[in-house]
């Protein structure tokens, strides 16, 4: 059962993980989601809050400061949010440290996006630039049959609370 169906608040703590080199999902706690994880999500709307929610259990876990937390919250719903709107293909979310936050999301869709230079009064077509102006490095490569988008936050873990 997930937290939403048992009525709980706050952060899920169960998500579809996708362990390295198997095709099947299983359940995991994201409390105990290692140095590097992922999750599973369908192409559905309320998967770029579940995409968000987990992303933010992760870094808290590691200990990541408020404004490392609420930065890759916004990122990771913006990629996630491209996965749904343009993709429409199941994507997984993953989450890795090494020097720095790495956030990659991938999905079926083989087209890379390009950021476009909307006008002013457009009400959508400036995720990536935030992700670009937010991050220390940003891309999008071809993966398998689709594509992995992904962004990178400075963190030191040594100067973590």
């Amino acid at each position: 059962m997930s937290p939403e169906q048992s009525g709980s608040s706050g952060v899920e703590t169960d998500f579809h993980r996708v362990p390295p080199g198997d095709r099947h999902a299983t359940l995991v706690s994201v409390r105990s989601a290692p140095v590097g994880d992922r999750i599973r999500l369908d192409p559905e709307p309320r998967s770029v809050g579940q995409a968000r929610r987990y992303c933010t259990s992760v870094l808290r876990g590691w200990g990541a400061d408020a404004d490392l937390v609420d930065t890759c919250e916004l990122l990771v719903g913006e990629l996630a949010t491209n996965a749904v709107l343009h993709a429409r293909t199941p994507f997984t979310v993953g989450v890795s440290r090494l020097r720095g936050i790495r956030v990659e999301v991938r999905d079926g869709d083989p087209s890379l996006p390009l950021a476009r230079d909307n006008p002013i009064d457009a009400i959508s077509g400036r995720g990536l630039q935030l992700v670009e102006a937010l991050t220390r490095a940003s891309g999008a490569e071809p993966s398998g049959g689709g594509k992995a988008v992904w962004f990178e936050l400075d963190w030191a873990p040594a100067l973590a609370r």
